[in-house]
């Protein structure tokens, strides 16, 4: 398959294996950016920084200059079509749900994004998702707009006059709201909003994407700029996962068959999936012996399979049945956002393709990574090639049935049904009425998009008495009673806690050995019991009454995320600054209904 090549042609010939500032001339470097459009920057072999060799610089690169898809496909899920046709850039067919896992763009507000933009300048129309939002709801997000008076914002002042309203320029929109609730129900998009920009909203800028209704159906291009952010100024960063780099030793093609020792696979078979079909096509790896190192690499001699020609299962959740559940084979050198694959290996000219694959996500599963191929670096025999990390999680082997191509099969049949992650319980038989499945599930969407692994960074909080890391799925604080209760019950458990609330980096396989995701599931029920009996005993202060139904939620939303002693609706944030205690009780309450309402249906 011949595609659109707006690629770096990564090394010219094994005199340039390896690469040092020396030998790299700025003037070389200049002419394979410009001429190739994908900025590129020298990277480290080793700790020493004494060799070097070129990765993309995921600082001048965004998702709006990615080169454009090379295929057409679409599918249909619980009533919605997504949609990608060739020549799109990624941009314009993911959503931010698409991305939420690998680089947490709801926690983005439009001042990180414009950056010095004047929002006067910048429509309404150019942010759909600001139209969607009813009238109760901006005022709920927005800091202090519910002090102005409609008159001030003149986008809301038009949507009242065209209810026939005459607005009282001394009248609050909080009062007003107050006075006629059902004022509340009206959307800005039920007038024309082509005369108004987004600065007609005083601090609409300071609330977070994922604080806006139907955030998580919003493309990347339907916000201003997001498109151009560098994909290193996401929330979490795109960047290169380890330093492991190895040597192309040989280039094989369609001739070849029945690899065992392979290096490439998809983050649910592993990434050591054998291809026992007729067409193995594959990059044999090698390690970097031409720069005079005695160590050998774990990586050697292994096999990086050509995804053109098989593919492994992927894909999690109600969305894993999409594509028959299969993926291209490949590796996830740079986060879960794509997939690197190795396309069409040519043995003639000694040179392969790479291209990346993307996924879909929603709040309850991931498709497999098929959406592409979006054309990345071609590579010639004896070029470093970046791995990532190799672990022996990664490196586990997983025989996986195999098909012998990567065309969109799409899958036809009713998908199975949407569930939260445990049965959905009787009101009857819940606590206050809570459904406990639904309030964990969707605590771990806001915490870490439900994925058992995450680990968080360092902090201290409480003046530093208390100090660790946030782990697993709901993220846990490693100081928090029933996670140490869990740690220490393992053997070693006490000295691993000892270290990690010390500073010490931990892995995934120690996250699982020590607190694996089935005491995270048993930990986080009992705390959310625990939570909801104590807290239908204290008093709302907003009502005067003991917290129940929404403000039940959002109250114990607040406790998980800042503490049980935290400040009720308080503005105190993470370390990041970037979610409040209000602000991440009011989204967790949206995705709980979001999850309740499933086990209505």
């Amino acid at each position: 398959m011949k595609y659109f090549r707006f690629v770096i042609l990564v090394l010219l010939s094994s005199c340039l294996v390896i690469f040092t500032t020396a030998n790299l001339p700025i003037m070389s470097q200049q002419k394979l950016n410009t001429e190739f459009n994908l900025p590129m920057r020298l990277a480290a072999f080793d700790s020493t920084n004494a060799t070097q060799a070129l990765l993309p610089d995921w600082q001048r690169i965004s998702f709006g200059s990615l080169p454009p898809i090379q295929e057409s496909g679409t599918f249909t899920f619980a009533g919605k079509t997504r949609t990608w046709k060739a020549g799109q850039t990624p941009d314009q067919y993911l959503t931010l749900a698409d991305i939420q896992t690998a680089l947490k763009p709801d926690l983005l507000n439009l001042a990180n994004i414009v950056k010095g933009l004047d929002l006067k300048t910048i429509g309404i129309n150019s942010f759909p998702l600001l139209g969607q939002q009813t009238l109760k709801h901006l005022v709920d997000i927005v800091p202090s707009l519910g002090n102005f008076s409609a008159n001030q914002v003149p986008p809301i002042a038009a949507l009242l006059q065209n209810q026939g309203l005459i607005v009282n320029s001394n009248s609050t929109l909080a009062d007003l709201l107050t006075q006629n609730p059902t004022l509340g129900e009206l959307k800005l998009n039920e007038i024309d909003l082509s005369a108004y920009t987004i600065g007609d909203i005083p601090q609409v800028e300071s609330v977070q994407l994922g604080q806006f209704q139907g955030w998580s159906d919003t493309l990347i291009a339907d916000v201003p700029a997001l498109n151009t952010l560098p994909l290193s100024e996401f929330p979490l960063p795109l960047t290169q996962l380890g330093q492991v780099f190895a040597r192309i030793d040989f280039i094989w093609g369609k001739a070849e068959q029945k690899r065992w020792r392979t290096i490439s696979g998809s983050d649910v078979a592993g990434f050591s999936v054998p291809c026992q079909g007729q067409d193995c096509p594959y990059i044999e790896l090698d390690d970097l012996e031409n720069s005079g190192r005695t160590v050998r690499g774990e990586f050697e001699g292994r096999s990086w399979i050509s995804g053109k020609y098989q593919q492994v299962e992927g894909g999690w959740g109600c969305l894993k049945f999409v594509n028959g559940g299969q993926e291209p084979t490949g590796r996830l050198p740079f986060g879960s956002a794509f997939k690197v694959v190795v396309m069409e290996p040519d043995e003639t000219t000694d040179t392969v393709d790479t291209a990346l694959y993307f996924r879909f996500q929603n709040f309850c599963g991931a498709t497999p990574y098929f959406i592409g191929p979006v054309p990345f670096l071609t590579y010639r025999v004896n070029a470093p090639i970046f791995i990532g990390t190799l672990d022996s999680q990664q490196m586990r082997a997983t025989a996986v049935p195999q098909t012998s191509t990567t065309s969109k099969v799409l899958a036809t049949s009713s998908p199975p049904a949407v569930t939260p992650d445990e049965p959905c319980p009787t009101i009857a038989n819940s606590p206050a009425g809570v459904n406990v499945a639904a309030l964990k599930s969707a605590i771990a969407s806001v915490e870490s998009s439900g994925q058992p692994d995450a680990i968080g960074p360092y902090v201290c909080a409480d003046g530093g008495r208390n100090c660790g890391r946030a782990l697993g799925k709901y993220q846990d604080m490693s100081y928090n009673p029933d996670a140490v209760q869990a740690i220490v019950n393992k053997p070693g458990g006490q000295a691993w806690l000892n270290q990690l609330n010390s500073g010490a980096t931990i892995t995934p396989a120690e996250l699982f050995q020590f607190y694996p995701p089935a005491d995270q599931e048993a930990a986080m029920k009992a705390a959310l019991l625990n939570k909801i009996t104590r807290t239908t005993s204290e008093i709302d202060p907003t009502t005067g009454q003991p917290f129940a139904g929404e403000r039940l939620i959002e109250r114990i939303a607040q406790k998980h995320f800042g503490g049980d002693a935290s400040l009720v609706d308080g503005q105190a944030t993470d370390v990041f600054g970037r979610l409040s205690l209000k602000s991440y009780g009011l989204d967790v309450l949206r995705r709980y209904k979001e999850r309740a309402n499933l086990c209505k249906s």
